[in-house]
């Protein structure tokens, strides 16, 4: 029997209607996909998040400035706060400046206290004793705080300072960091 040279229709048409079934389910699929997981559409598979809690305390007007006098050198940072919670209470305020970007890493506390009460000897905030930072009023009035921080001389300078107020059970209510 002899082969002829040609290819029966169906023979050829099989690798085409594969490659081009193929696709079409490819493109489906890329279709399905970008539609479910489009935040816009009422149906995506995107998990309905509830709003978070605002935080139980505010902060404005934060500012931040590295002075030198005959005193020597201070950082000043002055800020307000509120409670968002109706009613008012005690809180305690701690302003930490660090600089982690030199070697050895500079850090300071305000108020000064001793290390361990509310901060390492490595310069890291842990609240076991709250009562040791700046008692203040938290309501729902704004509250002026000013920090000032003693800086050492010759001392690379502050690049960051971290806000926490605490309620008095050392529970963090908020914890803010500040590139200065």
């Amino acid at each position: 029997m002899a082969i002829s040279g040609r290819i029966p229709w169906r023979r050829a048409a099989h690798p085409a209607a594969f490659s081009s079934s193929l696709v079409v389910v490819l493109l489906l699929a890329y279709l399905a996909l970008s539609r479910a997981l489009d935040p816009s559409h009422p149906g995506s598979g995107q998990i309905a998040l509830e709003p978070a809690a605002p935080p139980a305390v505010e902060f404005d007007r934060f500012s931040a400035r590295q002075e030198r006098g005959a005193n020597g050198e201070r950082l000043n940072v002055s800020l307000r706060l509120r409670s968002t919670l109706p009613g008012s209470g005690v809180g305690f305020v701690f302003v930490v400046a660090r600089n982690d970007h030199v070697t050895p890493r500079v850090w300071a506390i305000w108020p000064p206290q001793a290390y361990g009460q509310a901060i390492t000897a490595g310069g890291h905030f842990h609240g076991s004793a709250p009562t040791s930072g700046e008692a203040i009023e938290l309501s729902e009035r704004w509250e002026r705080l000013n920090a000032v921080i003693p800086h050492d001389p010759g001392q690379s300078p502050f690049d960051t300072v971290i806000l926490y107020v605490v309620s008095p059970q050392g529970a963090v209510l908020l914890s803010r960091p500040f590139g200065i």
